[in-house]
């Protein structure tokens, strides 16, 4: 702002908008945009408008960070990819309850180590599963491990190394750490939350 000079000098706080400013805040996409629709555009804003209309512009993206070292592994654009736990009902039964999980692999996991952590550390079995039958088809290398039982909290906790989220002793000294966000649960068809 200073080295174009863009400094307003009629209001304190304020920036002009020139030419190339007033296309980036103010572009309309091509969808948008009627053929006879004219808009009158501010010649002057607020700086603090002038950031907040610049950052709603940038487009979203994340980069994957290995610890410790700080290494990026991945940049892209768009949201980071998500980790999927899905609990269902095993056939017949109300009772008893089957864990699916997948999209590990994208954050440096592989699932065969992992479906071994996990039915050590909960005592479940654990079957994985490369083409699963009847379910969405998965990418190129990657698996989808099934736990028996329900561990929609304990596999969070684990994979967060959060142990806060489960009293289950087993997700203590993880060591995966992954975010919070990226981790997306869902319960089938007649599965209850579980209560805090």
């Amino acid at each position: 702002i200073d080295r174009e000079e863009l400094k307003d000098p009629k209001g304190k706080g304020k920036v002009l908008v020139n030419g190339p400013l007033c296309d980036a805040i103010n572009r309309v996409s091509k969808k948008n945009k009627t053929q006879d629709q004219q808009q009158e555009y501010p010649t002057s804003v607020k700086r603090k408008d002038l950031i907040e209309k610049f950052f709603n512009k940038m487009e979203k993206g994340h980069a994957l960070v290995e610890m410790p070292g700080s290494r990026i592994v991945k940049i892209g654009r768009g949201a980071p990819p998500s980790v999927d736990i899905e609990v269902e009902n095993r056939q017949g039964n109300k009772r008893k309850f089957l864990t699916r999980i997948r999209g590990m692999e994208e954050y440096g996991i592989d699932g065969k180590s992992l479906s071994n952590d996990v039915s050590h550390r909960f005592a479940c079995s654990a079957s994985v599963e490369s083409n699963p039958v009847g379910r969405p088809v998965l990418k190129k290398n990657c698996v989808e491990i099934v736990f028996q039982g329900r561990l929609d909290v304990e596999l969070t906790a684990l994979l967060t190394g959060d142990e806060k989220l489960s009293t289950h002793g087993g997700a203590k000294n993880s060591d995966y750490n992954l975010p919070k966000s990226v981790i997306n649960v869902s319960l089938r068809k007649g599965i209850a939350a579980k209560k805090k």
